[in-house]
């Protein structure tokens, strides 16, 4: 009777021992398959886009007034609207039409590809513009020069031109010059931008 019961008792511990073995493993397969279909979305147009890509990227708004939702569609909530063109905004995703963007202020919405434009802009300092001083950053004429052509205050919208990842040249209204990468936001540090012409 007793050598019974060990028998037993040894089967159910070994089906126990194999039940869980197998919930273990198909649970991890099915997070596997989970996890790749976060990472690979695929657009209406069949385009296949990253989810979760990391090689963010600056642009900037096209329109004078751009909805910011909640979330990738109309059917979401206006968190909030910008009410001036050109601000730049990165690019942290890129789904079926929308793009998940933040902004200088580190909020984070979506907003509709047609109103996003390529042009890459920038933002002097926008970290200082609250600040109770003045001041002001030197906007030099040449790249090598030490000539202050003008000054930008913090919070001016600049067009970059070209970056080398220390120093930038950008345009204002109708000034061109070169100022210091760090100073602006819509770069990131050390990146490279080049001229079309």
């Amino acid at each position: 009777m007793i050598v019974i019961k060990k028998y037993i008792l040894n089967k159910i511990t070994i089906i126990f021992i194999i039940t869980l073995c197998i919930i273990f493993f198909t649970a991890k397969t099915f997070n596997n398959a989970f996890k790749e279909f976060e990472e690979i979305v695929v657009s209406s147009s069949g385009e296949i886009t990253k989810a979760n890509n990391r090689d963010y990227n600056f642009k900037s708004l096209r329109a004078t007034k751009t909805n910011v939702r909640l979330g990738p569609s109309l059917e979401h909530s206006i968190i909030w609207t910008y009410n001036k063109r050109s601000i730049p905004i990165e690019i942290l995703e890129d789904v079926d039409g929308w793009s998940k963007i933040r902004d200088f202020d580190a909020n984070i919405g979506w907003i509709k590809n047609t109103l996003i434009s390529s042009n890459r802009t920038g933002i002097i300092a926008p970290w200082e513009v609250n600040k109770e001083i003045d001041i002001y950053h030197d906007l030099y004429n040449t790249k090598d020069s030490l000539k202050v052509k003008t000054k930008l205050e913090p919070g001016v919208i600049v067009s970059i031109i070209q970056c080398d990842g220390i120093i930038c040249n950008v345009s204002v209204d109708d000034r061109t010059g070169w100022i210091s990468q760090e100073l602006i936001y819509g770069v990131y540090r050390g990146e490279e931008i080049y001229s079309a012409e």
